[in-house]
């Protein structure tokens, strides 16, 4: 009785005394483009950071590779799983493509970036919320998959069912340019 009374207060220990470490996101500064976890055709990257405060960012983009005989080279997106929304990211590597900083002096305003020249795999992009001294206080990673550009992808954009404004643009620009 008394190895089973040890044997559960060292597993209630371990499982209600761990921490989890991770990094708050801001709710003053949202990724507004790319959505997060999307797929594009293009080898160009429009992003867009909405801010509603005055603050310091920094955005960083980078391309995860995985290591393949040795060698790293660019994530299959087209075999990328994931587990409840989220990328099994263990055993990537981050490789930097972009960096820039924004710093915003009114309640509204937007940081615009665009990214040329990305060949297909997969992108994380990493908005930090920075302090005074330029230190990280939120952080929050978005991906991205980058796909080539097929006529079948191309054909697809105007089937998708779409909601709100995005359906309203659809019918608008099919209404102006046909079929």
């Amino acid at each position: 009785m008394k190895k089973m009374v040890i044997v559960l207060v060292v597993v209630l220990s371990l499982m209600f005394g761990t921490t989890v470490a991770h990094a708050e996101e801001d709710p003053n500064v949202v990724l507004v483009n790319p959505a997060s976890n999307s797929t594009i055709y293009s080898n160009n990257l429009l992003i867009s950071v909405k801010l509603t405060q005055p603050k310091t960012i920094k955005v960083s983009v980078f391309e995860e590779k995985q290591i393949v005989n040795g060698t790293l080279s660019a994530v299959n997106v087209n075999t990328l799983t994931t587990t409840k929304g989220s990328i099994n990211n263990a055993s990537l590597t981050s490789v930097p493509v972009t960096s820039a900083t924004f710093t915003s002096k009114n309640n509204l305003s937007f940081f615009t970036k665009q990214v040329n020249n990305l060949k297909p795999g997969l992108y994380r992009i990493r908005i930090d919320t920075l302090d005074g001294s330029l230190n990280a206080v939120y952080t929050s990673d978005s991906y991205v998959a980058v796909k080539e550009k097929t006529e079948e992808a191309e054909a697809k954009i105007f089937e998708t069912p779409q909601s709100g404004t995005m359906q309203f643009l659809q019918n608008l620009l099919k209404t102006i340019f046909g079929d």
